[in-house]
């Protein structure tokens, strides 16, 4: 009878450490994003390269054999993908500079800026191109955007076209008007925002 106690005392104690254990280790897979190395489950993957290179479809076996040589991790970043996209890299630099990209934008968006952009009146339509690339990234994280044209000598007599081209550069940003276009002084300016 004691004898049976006993046991009974070591399988609980047993039970008990297991749950824990698995508790923590399930905790941990869910924690990440992404699944690493072995918990990668599907037979195959798409594999990239830590240089970007692809190679394919290859096994995951081969997959986890080629991230192992490497000294890196095999990572799973496309889940939904048929079959799933993995790359070989290393996690730890992964997660971080994800981390930080994502503190950065959220520090963005918190504390929102006015940049300018300066047009000049001849702009081409390369250049607006170009400078509504740019000005798409300071939209993208959150900041308002003052972008102005500066009438000079004869061009004070054409502030139509300068305001025809501000509004084909709102329309390059895809962006949202904060303050529409207005002429002060020889200065005419359009305030743009990110789109909700």
């Amino acid at each position: 009878m004691t004898h049976g106690s006993q046991t009974g005392s070591v399988r609980e104690c047993t039970l008990t450490e297991f749950s824990s254990a698995y508790f923590a280790w399930e905790t941990t897979i869910n924690d990440r994003e992404h699944r690493i190395n072995h918990e990668i489950r599907v037979p195959q993957v798409h594999l990239v390269l830590n240089d970007g290179e692809s190679r394919g479809i290859v096994s995951t076996q081969e997959a986890l054999r080629l991230a192992r040589e490497s000294g890196l991790d095999l990572v799973e970043i496309a889940p939904k993908a048929m079959p799933p996209v993995a790359k070989i890299l290393d996690y730890n630099k992964f997660r971080y500079e994800q981390e930080k990209k994502a503190r950065a934008s959220a520090k963005s968006a918190k504390n929102p800026q006015l940049k300018e952009v300066r047009l000049s009146f001849g702009i081409g339509a390369h250049d607006i191109e170009t400078k509504a690339k740019r000005a798409k990234e300071f939209l993208d994280e959150g900041h308002f955007i003052r972008v102005f044209i500066t009438l000079r000598g004869r061009e004070n007599v054409f502030p139509g076209k300068a305001k025809q081209t501000l509004e084909t550069f709102r329309d390059a940003t895809e962006s949202a008007v904060e303050q529409p276009i207005t002429q002060v002084g020889n200065k005419i300016q359009v305030i743009l925002k990110p789109k909700k």
